[in-house]
């Protein structure tokens, strides 16, 4: 798979802290990622999210959100190159896929060759967080009673 950093694009430094956002007020996400548009035109953008709220909410319930929250926390111009929002449950294959990037919010990636793409009909996608779900076991805390003795 080749990757490649993507720093300086104000469009994806504005997708970022806008991603910023949406996890501080919706909560964890485990895929952000912008597609090329199937329009064809360069700067058209499709944003392809997953994340445990997106679950529970309901995939069409959090589109109308997402978008509220895009249009009024990212300036109009970059708002403008998004064409669609896609969300994509947990248990997609591609999630657990890209998950093995291990790619934080903060640092973005233009993925060039990956097979789990490809075969989606992807090519050329701006990865800009890839986390696995942390594992049902691993997030329960479990807890014991002592006794203090004297």
């Amino acid at each position: 798979m080749a990757l490649k950093t993507v720093a300086t694009d104000n469009f994806v430094l504005a997708m970022t802290k806008f991603l910023e956002v949406l996890s501080t007020r919706k909560g964890n996400l485990y895929l952000a990622m912008l597609v090329p548009s199937e329009s064809g035109l360069s700067d058209k953008w499709n944003l392809v999210l997953s994340g445990k709220w997106i679950d529970e909410e309901g995939l069409q319930a959090t589109i109308p959100k997402i978008s509220s929250l895009l249009l009024s926390h990212v300036p109009k111009n970059h708002a403008a190159k998004i064409e669609r929002i896609s969300v994509l449950r947990t248990s997609d294959a591609l999630i657990t896929e890209l998950a093995l990037l291990n790619i934080p919010l903060g640092t973005a990636y233009r993925i060039h060759a990956s097979a789990a793409l490809t075969l989606r009909g992807i090519e050329d996608s701006i990865v800009l967080i890839a986390q696995k779900k942390p594992s049902q076991a691993a997030s329960k805390i479990h807890t014991a009673k002592t006794r203090m003795h004297s």
